[in-house]
């Protein structure tokens, strides 16, 4: 049974939607060092204020400016590019001012890569817990960024290196979360959603370094804390199917389509669950289940009328395969004449079975052994005029092969073809051919109509 084969790549955020809120953190870290502000040099502190409000102004600005405003711009920020290098000699509080204002000009140009070189190096200072919970989790949002698509210069290499970061940074912000008491947590406006988030992009980073089980236990701990995020159950899917776990992607599935119901993804991937895990009547359910639904995808057609064949319930799988068709989901092709005619054999309806064959012919689809399978449904529905057609057709055939196996062939045709005539009243016609029979096995067969005619 062919399985769905939906993508394995998870909904993740991508790095570019993670850096969306990259200068609101930049902007509330202001509180961290202006805190501090007794700790530095009253003049370091005015410079500092006076260097913030004119970026303040020229953030404000129009994006349309003059040459004068945009110069103005340029020696305000090389300005604070040299704040920024005077007060790296000296105490963390003055280089906390600093690094804050220089991270808001580098994100505010994009500027990603040296962004994360300020945050690491302050990571190397002596902060305070609440630094170093922001900047751990700015140091990950940052490397994230470094391996955008977008980057046409990031060699598959240099991307898993940027993702190693990533995890780096966001393990040391989990080892010092997870020492936090509740209240600690609240203190420090660590939230359930912050947490996923974190949790999500952790997993997602080593999924893209290919380290699958390392992902699986925070991408567990994302959907947990946020089970309603249906990104953070995609990763988890996603990463379940890759390791092959089929009882639990079975288990997150049954949970997706209670939780995500409209979703025909989740529903035909929980069908094809059942089929890993050899359970074909729970995945029959499912897909009618989906189908009831109007979710049912061409692929679910396909594998639904499949299981009602063989389950042997070849009515429910021709409706399948018509109703497929008048969707315009299932294609007019060789798998679908071939399908439904297997479906109306199955069931003894014999001449829907023909009226498929015709169809299939007038579309121009071959079917294997069609002329055969035609002239034999038609001797069986007594349509005699047709069969011996049919079965004169096949005589018509070049056979290059003498052999007994091909001569018994061609007997059997010769005969059902006599019948087809007898049964006519054609009996001079009838005789000829009963007469140019070849095997002794249809020769006996003969001699009793020969007898009547």
């Amino acid at each position: 049974m062919q399985q769905g084969c939906s993508s394995l790549s998870p909904a993740l955020s991508s790095p570019s939607s993670l850096l969306s809120g990259l200068l609101l953190l930049a902007i509330l870290m202001l509180s961290l060092p202006s805190a501090q502000a007794q700790q530095v040099p009253a003049s370091v502190y005015s410079r500092y204020v006076s260097l913030t409000t004119a970026f303040a102004k020229m953030s404000a600005q129009d994006d349309k400016q003059s040459k004068a405003k945009a110069d103005s711009n340029k020696i305000l920020t090389n300005d604070i590019a040299d704040f920024y290098q005077q007060q790296l000699a000296h105490s963390v509080e003055r280089q906390l001012l600093a690094s804050n204002l220089q991270l808001q000009i580098l994100l505010g140009q994009q500027n990603y890569k040296q962004g994360y070189q300020v945050v690491t190096r302050l990571l190397s200072l002596s902060l305070e817990l609440e630094q170093q919970l922001t900047f751990q989790q700015l140091a990950a949002q940052l490397a994230a960024s470094l391996s955008s698509p977008a980057n046409a210069n990031k060699t598959p290499d240099t991307n898993k290196k940027s993702w190693a970061l990533v995890t780096q940074h966001l393990n040391a912000w989990f080892l010092l979360v997870d020492k936090l008491d509740d209240k600690q947590r609240e203190t420090y406006k660590i939230t359930k959603d912050q947490q996923a988030s974190n949790a999500a992009l952790l997993a997602q980073g080593y999924y893209l370094q290919d380290k699958l089980i390392a992902a699986l236990a925070p991408s567990k701990r994302a959907y947990k804390l946020a089970p309603k995020k249906e990104s953070y159950l995609q990763l988890l899917l996603a990463l379940l199917q890759r390791l092959e776990h089929s009882k639990q992607l079975n288990k997150h599935l049954q949970i997706a389509v209670v939780d995500f119901p409209q979703s025909k993804d989740y529903w035909e991937r929980l069908a094809y669950s059942y089929l890993s895990l050899e359970q074909n009547k729970a995945a029959l359910s499912i897909l009618a289940i989906t189908r009831n639904q109007g979710l049912l995808t061409a692929q679910g057609y396909r594998v639904l009328a499949s299981l009602y064949l063989q389950q042997q319930q070849p009515r429910l799988a021709a409706d399948v395969y018509i109703e497929g068709a008048e969707k315009k989901l299932l294609s007019l092709d060789l798998a679908y004449f071939k399908g439904l005619s297997d479906a109306w054999l199955m069931a003894r309806e014999r001449s829907k079975a023909l009226d498929v064959l015709a169809q299939a012919k007038r579309a121009g689809i071959k079917l294997a052994k069609h002329e055969q399978q035609q002239a034999q449904l038609l001797y069986l529905e007594a349509r005699w005029s047709e069969a011996e057609l049919a079965y004169a057709a096949l005589l018509d055939l070049d056979v290059t092969n003498k052999d007994q196996k091909t001569l018994l062939k061609t007997d059997k045709w010769r005969f059902l073809l006599a019948v087809s005539q007898i049964e006519q009243g054609k009996k001079n016609q009838a005789k000829d051919n009963l007469l140019l029979l070849q095997t002794k096995q249809y020769q006996g067969y003969s001699k009793g109509w020969l007898g009547q005619l």
